[in-house]
This record gives structure tokens, sequence and C-alpha cells, in this order.
């Protein structure tokens, strides 16, 4: 009689297959933004070299919006801030730098807007020492404009900007945001918000 042996199934690795089908659907970045917490750390180094030798095109450059938008051609970056409901504390460090008619003008601007959460995370001492003193809540307000409009393709692609207030910002994907996009020591948390005289990028915290 002949004795049947089981022999243990071998499960298969899931996680290299699915972080190629991201990166043959969506570009090497974003499997790496999005698989690097699933991958092993093989395969996150095959995306990540594919990332440095990738050209914009290979990227996100077909979802950004070149130009403005039919839908934004109506609205500033003013509106955006005044419409959201998730900037209102942002909108109100603006209006008391008196910076309210420069993001209703004509022009082009990036700005980073940290939510009404996110500002929510400084102390409060230091909030309102930011609000009593205009000069230093100017500077604080440019550091987080940038000239020009930057889509997610441009701050993928970049490694440093000059903001407004003349300091010179890191930016693009970043180990200490799991590869993902950053500014200073925020993470860009949503972007694409667009307005005829710009953009807005949303990040996790002000930019120090």
């Amino acid at each position: 009689m002949t004795e049947s042996t089981n022999t243990p199934s071998k499960k298969f690795n899931y996680g290299p297959l699915a972080v190629f089908g991201l990166a043959m659907a969506l570009g090497p970045l974003t499997a790496l933004s999005v698989g690097s917490r699933y991958a092993p750390e093989e395969t996150f180094e095959r995306a990540n070299a594919a990332l440095e030798n990738a050209k914009p095109t290979d990227m996100f450059s077909i979802y950004d919006v070149q130009g403005v938008p039919a839908y934004a051609s109506g609205k500033t970056l003013g509106d955006i801030l005044a419409s959201s409901g998730v900037f209102g504390s942002f909108k109100e460090a603006v209006d008391t730098a008196g910076l309210s008619d420069t993001l209703r003008a004509k022009g082009e601007y990036t700005l980073f807007v940290p939510s009404d959460e996110a500002l929510a995370k400084m102390p409060a001492a230091e909030r309102e020492a930011l609000l009593s003193d205009k000069d230093k809540l100017t500077a604080l307000i440019k550091k987080h404009m940038i000239p020009g409009r930057h889509t997610a393709t441009d701050l993928i692609q970049s490694e440093t900007v000059q903001a407004m207030d003349g300091s010179t910002l890191d930016i693009g994907p970043s180990a200490r945001f799991n590869g993902h996009v950053g500014v200073a020591n925020a993470e860009v948390v949503k972007t694409g918000l667009y307005a005829s005289n710009g953009v807005v990028h949303v990040i996790d915290r002000v930019i120090q």
C-alpha cells in the first residue's frame, strides 16, 4: 500500500506582484508611495531606482492640469481659502498679515496650506504670538507661498524651491514621509486645488 504524503503548500508572496502592477498602471512613484508599506526591501529598491531613472511624462504629468481648468477660471486662491471650510485658521492668518489682496490678484502662486487640524497642532501661545506680530506672521505666510504654478509632477521632480520669504525649502519624495512628497517639515496630503491665479496643495503641518 502506498503511503500518501502531505506536502505543505507554499504561500505565494503577492507583495512584489502588487507593486509591479501599481508601477505599470500608475508609474513608479505611485507604486513607491502606496506599495512601500507592503513590499519587501528589494522591491522598494527597484521601485526607487525606476523613479530615479524616470522622466516626468512617466509619472503624474498625464494627470496634471496644464494651465487653468474651466471650473477654476472664476475663482482665486483667496476664494479657495474662504470657501473650503477647512482652511479658516490659515485664512485668518492671511487676512491679519494683509495678504488677502495678493491671493485674489492676477499672477500665479503655489500655496501650501495647512488645514485647520494641522494648525491646531501649534501650541496656542505660539499661535497667539504670531497673530499679534504682523511681521513674523507675514514672513510665515510667505514661507508657504512659491511664485509660479507647481503641479504634483513639479513637486515630485523638484529637490528645492524658493519660497516668497526668501528661504529655500526641501521638496520631493522623502523617506521621512514613507516615499510621499514633503515640503520642508510637512507632508503634502492633497494636491491640485486649482484657481485662476495658482494652485493649492494641502499639508499636514505648518512649515517651519
